[in-house]
C-alpha cells in the first residue's frame, strides 16, 4: 500500500512537471535561432565581367547561398533579431572567356564569401498561442572576400604575353538590407519551425587587391582599387530574393 503511494505521488509530480511549462508563442522571451535560405544571384560574370578588353564569358553565379545564426528577444507584438548571416554565391568553375571569333583565350574560376552581423526587427501581423505571421526587416555590415582564377590557354599566352596563370584576391563592405514576410509555428516542445520569403540587397562597391599580382591589365599591387581593363571600378552584387527555413529553440 506505503509502495503504491509512492508510486502515484511521483507520476503525480512527473505529470506537474511535465506540464508546468505550456508553450505559448506569445509569453516566450528568448530564443536561439539558426536559418538557411537560397535565392537567384545577380552577381552572375560580375566577378570578372571586363577583365580583359573584348572578352566574353560563359556560365556564371545563378544563386545566393546563406546562413544565419543569433539570439531571438521577443514580445507579444514584435521581435528583435541580433545575428551574424553567411553568404555565398554558388561557385564559378571553367567558366570560357571567348574574344570576338569564338577563340577561347582563357578559363576563369570564382570564389566569393561574405558575412555580415545583423540587426533585425519582427513585427507580428497575426499571432496565437502555437503559431505567428510577421514582416521583417534587417540591416547588416557586410564583409567580402573573392578569389578568380585564371588559367590561360595557348591562343591567351599568345595574345598576352608577359602574363601567365594567376590568381586575384580581393575584399570589399557594404550595407546588406533585407525584407521579408515570415510564418512562425510550433514544431515540438519549445522548438519551432520558420519560412521567411523575402529580398535582400547588398552590393559591394569598394573592392580592394589584397595581394600583388600580374593581371591582363598590368601589375597591381595590395590596397589597389579593383578595376576593369577600362578603369571602372568592379562591383558585386549580391542582391536576390529568396526563401529561409530556420529553427527557433525558445530558453
Amino acid at each position: 500500500m506505503i509502495v503504491r503511494g509512492l508510486l502515484f505521488a511521483a507520476l503525480l509530480i512527473s505529470a506537474t512537471s511535465a506540464q508546468a511549462r505550456v508553450f505559448n508563442i506569445n509569453n516566450e522571451t528568448f530564443a536561439a535561432y539558426f536559418d538557411v535560405s537560397a535565392g537567384p544571384s545577380a552577381i552572375g560574370t560580375g566577378a570578372f565581367d571586363g577583365e580583359a578588353t573584348g572578352l566574353s564569358y560563359s556560365g556564371g553565379s545563378g544563386y545566393n547561398y546563406s546562413g544565419e545564426f543569433g539570439f531571438l528577444y521577443t514580445r507579444q507584438y514584435m521581435s528583435l533579431r541580433f545575428g551574424l548571416e553567411i553568404i555565398r554565391p554558388s561557385a564559378i568553375e571553367g567558366s570560357s572567356a571567348t574574344n570576338a571569333s569564338e577563340t577561347e583565350l582563357y578559363t576563369a574560376d570564382s570564389q566569393i564569401l561574405g558575412y555580415a552581423p545583423k540587426l533585425g526587427v519582427e513585427f507580428n501581423l497575426q499571432s496565437n498561442a502555437r503559431s505567428r505571421s510577421f514582416v521583417a526587416l534587417g540591416v547588416g555590415a557586410a564583409s567580402v572576400t573573392m578569389k578568380n582564377s585564371y588559367t590561360l590557354t595557348t591562343d591567351g599566352q599568345t595574345a598576352f604575353p608577359g602574363v601567365s596563370n594567376h590568381d586575384v584576391e580581393a575584399k570589399g563592405s557594404g550595407t546588406l538590407l533585407n525584407a521579408s514576410l515570415g510564418y512562425e509555428g510550433l514544431l515540438t516542445d519549445t522548438t519551432t519551425i520558420v519560412v521567411e520569403m523575402g529580398y535582400r540587397q547588398l552590393n559591394i562597391e569598394n573592392l580592394e587587391y589584397t595581394k600583388s599580382v600580374t593581371t591582363f591589365k598590368g601589375p597591381v599591387n595590395s590596397g589597389d582599387k579593383v578595376t576593369t581593363a577600362a578603369g571602372e571600378q568592379r562591383d558585386l552584387n549580391l542582391s536576390g530574393a529568396f526563401i529561409a527555413i530556420g529553427f527557433r529553440f525558445y530558453l
